[in-house]
């Protein structure tokens, strides 16, 4: 039967007590003479209908001192052309035991369904019928009708029944068996002599005719036997369910100790039945139950295989194992979140793949929705196996795979796993499809939690170092998970809620940042003016100019007098018109001038008018984006958020000018455009007159041209102070640089300002968020073994570290000078900087960026500023921005493990506090992948941690746990084994096998990777076969 149940330990309903029409107490139709006999065929069927019929998986016949009932189903079931039985039944009988009571004992015992007829007929025979007068008899039908001869009449009277009738054999069996009482000890002794454990003793507790019905401390060493011998007990009562089970509550913990105590400390399990005495139910009545119809919706589950295995293993494990009620909360949870449960792996080659090899081809595995134990030796698959659901799983470790990667399955051309395809079906029925050859896409939602090998160490690692922030968002999502609903402002994960809370304090140290990059920049242009190269331009620019007027004033054209022989009339007109038009084009020159200066001027207008507008249309967004941003507040104080925040302006005017100076430009701009026309038409007659000239009046006429240009470029070179590229302009410059130290100085103590009010903003930042660790901490205090042994805590604090600094700043500057020569040098500054520095602590963290400044400073070649320590393309006022911005200070959240950081935690104890938070800080429900997690935990560690952390995760979440270590799976309960095995000869094949822990066959595959030892743990003998 093991093939049937690949899935493992699954929970089902498992109806242990009930009859057929054997029974005498039968309210049906009763077998006529030899229940094997063709004339009760119909009623067989009828029988074998009804069981499958029922929600029910798992049966157990009850009937009242014979196991005719069982022989019949036997019987039936072995013939030609008999219904199919889907369901599981074991052979049981119900007997009653004399007891120190003033009703009557019942006693039940089960078998295996393995079990013999002549293994059962010579149980029957084992048990010792009392008899009135002491006498007894082994249990038989002709003992049971000779019982009921010889007890007296008023005894039978008693239970209805009459004296003469009794010479009827049919009569007397049933007056025998109603009446009949066995001898409590044979009882013990017959299930103890039944060989290979295949019988169970089974007794009501508070139910009909139970054991509760005894008076314990009067007959406590009667009671005592029975609880010592019996491993199952029959009940209803959900806190008794438990005590039996061995776990306290509230309210049985009032007598929980005593009655663990009469049990010998050995939890035992205990079940509901229906103690149907018809196939088929009434509905709603408790009083005419059917098979599977249990009272009161008492339902027995039981989380095994419907084998006899698997009820031998609930009884090992009943806590885990069983549960009395509607539904078992792990049902509930798959139910309400089948999309955080896979169903099934399914591996196949891709369509037309040329790939000789079976690798993976024609792989299929149903998992298990609790906990999935991936057991064999060392390169059986079985990592190849957590790496396929990973990547199922959209996980964001692809990069930790060690099978699908490329010195492996992917080699490096991506051969074979390019020719292979999984496929994951999701409980929901979603279905997810990848080529072995991809990774996960970013955008990809993780759907599973994958804690690959080594992943402990790498991430506490990389969070001590500050190389990485993934630890911390993993805290981050596990504190968001736990936040209640009431303060989430509708948040979907822990960066929008802050965002939401923290939106206009993150506006503020933005608007403080965007101020400090300003003031960088100004201090950048005043330190670029200070360097001595800078002087030396600028007077050598100077002295250029100089020394260009003084060439260009050599290059005067040389005088040229007006003609002075007298001119013919016409030349005497055409002098005269050149004149003429030499005026009107130097007039109309003038007039350009004029206008091009007016069109300088209305730009800068428009400029302004721009930036007014701007400005206005930048402070209504604002408005708007501060309305919007509060509206729900607003919304939930009951208050319009319009009526107070309003903003009024008036841009009118604005606009009019802005108008009229478009209207002017437009008007200066076509006048150019005439006056350039009327110049070029003047500068034509001017050239056709000019052909009139004499040869004198040419030359004359060709000087003037000469001066007026000469002129025009002598004032372009003097030019103006507001011109940086002109004489004047580079005197003025010469005579700023002296101002230049004091503006400086005055721009850095302004940007240190704004560096404190960014570290306040960012210490109200990190107080803030304390409050959010709140309910992750309660949670904490609710653990005994979190609180108490491990002394978990969570803890908030501005903080950075020498890579998260020296990564941004060396990707700037150069290490290459003074104190930062050399790339150990440089982050030993920075390390000796920090470890002198109290970042929670204004005063400190303003010495430690004047500092650092200085430093760099004074290694940058002697010379003000940085500029000879940077890289190429990069500025000074990155550098200012990044270390005054204080952008690596943020507010982190750590873990404190047993009053030590993760970075002063051994091996172990960072893998023991990653698998705490992990399996039960975290409030995740997607499936959760282990690789390995015994890796670098001691024996100890294992059985005292990792067993009930486990225990507890498997609650709520899927868990495939692969692991080297197959007693990590036997002494987890796993409810499925994964057994992996690597054939080179068939074709490089991996072939998975499962089952369940109680499954014989698995039993073998554990302990054949236990190269043929046996665990060595205290519970080995309970859980192998």
């Amino acid at each position: 039967m093991d093939n049937n149940f690949l899935r493992g330990s699954e929970w089902r309903k498992w109806d242990l007590h009930i009859h057929t029409p054997a029974s005498f107490h039968w309210e049906g139709e009763r077998f006529q003479g030899d229940p094997c006999s063709p004339e009760n065929v119909p009623l067989v069927d009828g029988m074998i209908h009804a069981l499958n019929a029922s929600e029910s998986s798992v049966f157990s016949i009850m009937d009242y001192w014979t196991f005719d009932g069982w022989f019949a189903l036997k019987n039936r079931l072995r013939q030609d052309g008999a219904p199919k039985l889907e369901k599981t039944v074991f052979p049981g009988i119900e007997l009653r035991l004399m007891a120190p009571m003033k009703g009557r004992l019942n006693a039940h015992v089960l078998f295996s369904d393995k079990i013999s007829d002549q293994e059962l007929r010579d149980f029957k025979s084992n048990l010792r019928l009392e008899f009135p007068g002491g006498e007894s008899r082994n249990l038989s039908n002709y003992a049971l009708m000779e019982y009921a001869r010889s007890v007296p009449h008023d005894k039978l009277r008693h239970h209805g029944l009459d004296k003469e009738k009794t010479v009827d054999d049919d009569y007397a069996l049933k007056a025998g068996s109603i009446m009949a009482e066995l001898n409590c000890d044979s009882y013990k002794q017959a299930i103890s002599k039944v060989q290979n454990d295949m019988a169970i003793g089974f007794m009501p507790f508070d139910t009909s005719d139970g054991l509760a019905g005894i008076e314990r401390n009067e007959h406590y060493a009667y009671v005592l036997g029975l609880f010592k011998s019996s491993p199952i007990f029959e009940t209803r009562n959900i806190d008794l369910h438990s005590a039996f089970s061995g776990v306290r509550t509230t309210r049985n913990e009032g007598w929980f100790v005593d009655f663990q105590a009469a049990l010998n400390n050995i939890p035992r399990l205990a079940v509901s039945g229906s103690d149907a005495h018809r196939f088929c139910g009434v509905e709603g009545d408790n009083n005419n139950r059917g098979y599977g119809d249990y009272p009161s919706g008492k339902i027995t589950w039981i989380k095994a295989d419907p084998t006899f295995e698997g009820l031998q293993q609930a009884i090992k494990e009943p806590a885990k194992r069983s549960f009395i009620g509607e539904c078992p909360p792990k049902i509930k949870v798959l139910n309400e979140s089948k999309s955080y449960f896979i169903e099934r792996l399914n591996v196949s080659k891709v369509d037309g793949a040329q790939f000789p090899d079976k690798w993976l081809d024609h792989t299929e595995i149903l998992l298990n929705p609790d906990l999935v134990a991936v057991i064999g030796n060392k390169g059986s698959g079985k990592s190849a196996l957590a790496d396929i659901t990973a990547l199922l799983g959209n996980s964001k470790q692809s990069r930790h795979f060690s099978f699908l990667k490329e010195n492996r399955f992917r080699g490096k051309t991506g051969e074979p796993a390019k020719y292979f395809s999984a496929q994951a079906l999701w409980a929901d029925g979603q279905v997810v499809e990848k080529n072995l050859n991809e990774d996960p896409r970013v955008e990809n939602v993780e759907l599973v939690k994958y804690i690959p090998q080594g992943h402990f160490e790498e991430l506490c690692n990389a969070h001590v170092s500050g190389k990485s922030d993934a630890f911390e968002k993993e805290l981050r999502t596990v504190i968001f998970s736990h936040v209640d609903d009431t303060v989430r402002l509708g948040a979907h994960d822990f960066d929008q809620l802050i965002e939401k809370q923290e939106s206009s304090l993150v506006s503020r140290i933005d608007e403080l940042r965007a101020e400090l990059h300003k003031i960088n920049r100004q201090i950048e242009s005043v330190e670029k003016k200070m360097l001595p190269e800078t002087r030396r331009t600028i007077e050598e620019l100077f002295y250029q100019k100089e020394r260009l007027l003084e060439e260009h004033d050599k290059i005067k054209p040389d005088e040229v007098l007006p003609p002075s022989e007298k001119l013919s009339g016409e030349q005497q007109k055409t002098s005269e018109s050149l004149a003429e038009i030499a005026g009107e084009i130097e007039q109309k020159e003038v007039e350009k001038q004029e206008r091009k200066l007016e069109l300088t001027t209305l730009f800068e207008k428009k400029k302004a008018c721009k930036n007014i507008q701007e400005g206005i249309e930048s402070l209504k967004r604002y408005a708007h984006r501060v309305i919007s941003d509060h509206q729900e507040d607003a919304e939930l104080l009951g208050l319009d958020v319009s009526s107070i925040i309003q903003l009024k302006t008036n841009d009118e005017e604005v606009r009019r000018l802005a108008a009229e100076v478009d209207g002017k430009e437009a008007y200066s701009r076509e006048e150019i455009q005439k006056i350039e026309a009327l110049q070029k038409e003047l500068l034509g007659k001017q050239s056709n007159l000019s052909e009139k000239l004499n040869a004198p009046q040419k030359a004359y006429q060709e000087y003037l041209d000469k001066m007026k240009y000469w002129e025009q470029k002598r004032s372009e070179i003097i030019g103006e102070a507001g011109q940086p590229d002109t004489l004047k302009g580079l005197a003025y410059q010469k005579e700023q640089f002296d101002l230049l130290p004091e503006k400086r100085n005055g721009l850095q103590k302004e940007r240190l300002e704004k560096t404190g009010k960014i570290f306040d903003l960012l210490s109200e930042q990190r107080s803030n968020r304390e409050s959010l660790f709140n309910p992750v901490e309660n949670l904490i205090k609710e653990n005994k073994i979190i609180r108490d042994e491990y002394r978990l805590r969570f803890k908030a604090e501005l903080s950075t570290t020498v890579e998260m600094i020296s990564e941004k700043l060396f990707s700037i500057v150069k290490q290459a000078s003074g104190e930062f020569r050399g790339e150990s040098e440089s982050l030993a500054v920075i390390k000796s900087l920090l470890d002198k520095a109290d970042l929670n602590d204004r005063q400190s963290v303003l010495e430690f960026v004047t500092n650092l400044h200085d430093k760099m400073e004074r290694s940058s070649s002697g010379q003000v500023g940085i500029l000879s320590m940077l890289r190429k393309g990069r500025s000074e006022n990155e550098v200012y921005d990044f270390i005054f911005g204080l952008e690596y200070i943020s507010p982190r959240y750590t873990l404190m493990f047993q009053d030590a950081y993760i970075g002063q935690l051994s091996p172990g104890q960072r893998g023991a506090l990653l698998l705490i938070f992990y399996l039960l800080v975290d409030n995740g429900n997607s499936p959760m992948i282990l690789d390995q997690p015994e890796e670098n935990l001691d024996n100890e560690t294992v059985v005292s941690l990792l067993v009930p952390v486990l225990n507890e995760a498997k609650k709520s979440r899927q868990i495939l746990m692969v692991t080297h270590n197959p007693n990590l799976a036997v002494v987890c309960d796993a409810e499925q084994i994964i057994h992996c095995e690597f054939d080179r000869s068939d074709s490089y094949g991996i072939n998975y096998s499962s089952g369940s822990i109680e499954s014989k066959k698995m039993n073998k595959r554990v302990v054949d990777v236990l190269e043929g030892t046996m665990p060595a743990f205290d519970n080995r003998k309970m859980k192998y076969h």
